[in-house]
């Protein structure tokens, strides 16, 4: 488990995202996802208030506000999903999600749309409902970012804020269905030390590897993930 986070963890350093987009597939491959993904939110929870403080002021606060609005609405629904649903369903839906997510980074539209609040609702609720279910939340954000800002910085900054959001929205669901325990407490402890290790570790490569592989390091480490997770979901249903 901690060596799933480590890697998810240099994976962030080295990316600036894809901390739950690798490490709740990966962590689910040694414990049943719900397990993983409570103890993933408390981690993004630690490390998105700290970042969501210092990028607050360079965030697009109207498409953050609205696009929260809409995590708050889906959030539950995630949450009841992964309490309900079988874990082989879960990895499933977590390795595509991540197959999504490897699309979304990599590709965006031409030029950007109109921000609308029904457009960021949407894409808010989409999110809550992946947050809640596999504390991946970022795919639809993504999307929506990449398709209404130009500006690099502003998105970055805006889904940082976000990010810190999400984690926030999703506990007080996750505690509510009993997912979060002493010992899931404690493993999430000592795996907040492996995860600035790992994220200190991948910024030093970063900025030793040059700006030029990053994407094509983050998506093809993401889509290894994706196809282990849906491959261990497949094993599942079929034994």
């Amino acid at each position: 488990m901690l060596g799933a986070v480590f890697l998810a963890g240099l994976l962030r350093g080295f990316t600036g995202f894809g901390f739950a987009l690798a490490a709740v597939p990966l962590a689910s491959l040694v414990l049943p996802p719900s397990r993983a993904v409570p103890m993933v939110i408390l981690l993004q929870l630690c490390l998105g208030l700290r970042d969501g403080i210092a990028e607050r002021r360079r965030a697009d606060r109207f498409s953050v506000g609205w696009v929260a609005a809409g995590c708050v609405l889906g959030t539950p629904l995630g949450v009841a999903a992964l309490a309900a649903l079988p874990q082989p369903v879960v990895r499933l839906v977590l390795g595509v999600i991540v197959g999504v997510a490897v699309l979304a980074t990599w590709h965006g539209p031409g030029r950007p749309l109109e921000r609308r609040r029904g457009l960021a609702m949407l894409a808010g609720l989409a999110s809550g409902v992946c947050n809640g279910l596999a504390a991946m939340g970022g795919p639809p954000v993504i999307l929506y970012f990449l398709a209404v800002e130009p500006v690099q910085a502003v998105m970055r900054s805006s889904l940082l804020v976000y990010f810190a959001l999400a984690a926030v929205i999703a506990l007080p669901g996750t505690l509510a269905a009993g997912l979060i325990d002493a010992p899931l407490l404690a493993a999430a402890a000592a795996g907040v030390p492996v995860v600035l290790a790992g994220s200190w570790i991948g910024g030093w490569g970063f900025r030793h590897a040059g700006h030029r592989c990053y994407r094509m390091v983050a998506a093809g480490v993401l889509l290894v993930t994706a196809l282990a997770t849906i491959i261990r979901g497949i094993a599942g249903l079929s034994g």
